[in-house]
């Protein structure tokens, strides 16, 4: 009797201490706060100094984009540092710190896969990421389809990989004629640009230049193809 009770007492704690552990894993993989999906565009601050520059001339809520995609382990970002290029992170390790509100998600209904039994499918955003992308040089010259890439032009390509434009790229005379701080970054940013090298003076490689347009995260947001997701 006596080793039957503490056999039901060390399985008791062995239970609840599984519990725990399982709970502290829940919490850590836990799928966000919303029902995520592979090609799902996450939106926040404080990634880049680029980035939060051209938010701020923009004047949008948010600087940096991420791509989600399935893994073995859970879900994964794939985004673009500005130091590491096109690199990712565990989705709890993107937002870890952050408050709900500290972060959005928007997802492109047109390509969404959407099968609970196929979480694993990756859809074209997060394929293009992946097999296309993945190890990419950051995109110093701001310029589509040089196999580099900038914040929003990832998920912006991998979009029109898919056949899906997501807004109008907005020239970067606009944004930098609002903030001098931003005109002044992107000419070091494109200083190694052929046309800048030769140039005679700063101003003259910015009149070429300014007529760039890029994407950014309120250009996406405001398509007409994505819809937010979290917070709702």
């Amino acid at each position: 009797m006596r080793n039957t009770f503490f056999s039901l007492l060390a399985a008791t704690v062995s239970f609840w201490s599984w519990s725990a552990s399982a709970e502290g894993e829940t919490e850590r993989f836990k799928e966000a706060e919303w029902d995520w999906h592979p090609g799902d565009l996450i939106f926040r601050n404080d990634i880049n100094e680029f980035d939060e520059l051209v938010r701020r001339a923009d004047g949008a809520k948010w600087a940096s984009v991420g791509i989600l995609r399935s893994s073995s382990g859970g879900p994964r970002v794939l985004y673009v540092d500005e130091k590491a290029g096109v690199t990712e992170a565990m989705l709890y390790e993107f937002v870890d710190g952050l408050k709900s509100d500290d972060y959005a998600v928007y997802r492109i209904e047109d390509v969404d896969p959407n099968e609970p039994d196929k979480l694993m499918v990756q859809g074209p955003l997060a394929s293009y990421a992946v097999l296309s992308a993945y190890g990419a040089p950051v995109d110093n010259h701001l310029l589509f389809g040089n196999g580099s890439y900038y914040n929003a032009e990832l998920p912006f390509e991998a979009a029109l990989s898919a056949g899906i434009s997501l807004g109008s790229p907005r020239p970067i005379e606009e944004l930098a004629s609002v903030d001098e701080d931003l005109r002044t970054a992107l000419l070091t940013r494109l200083q190694d640009h052929p046309y800048c090298v030769v140039a005679l003076a700063p101003d003259n490689c910015w009149d070429v230049l300014k007529s760039i347009s890029i994407a950014t995260p309120s250009v996406l947001m405001a398509s007409d193809h994505v819809r937010q997701v979290f917070p709702i």
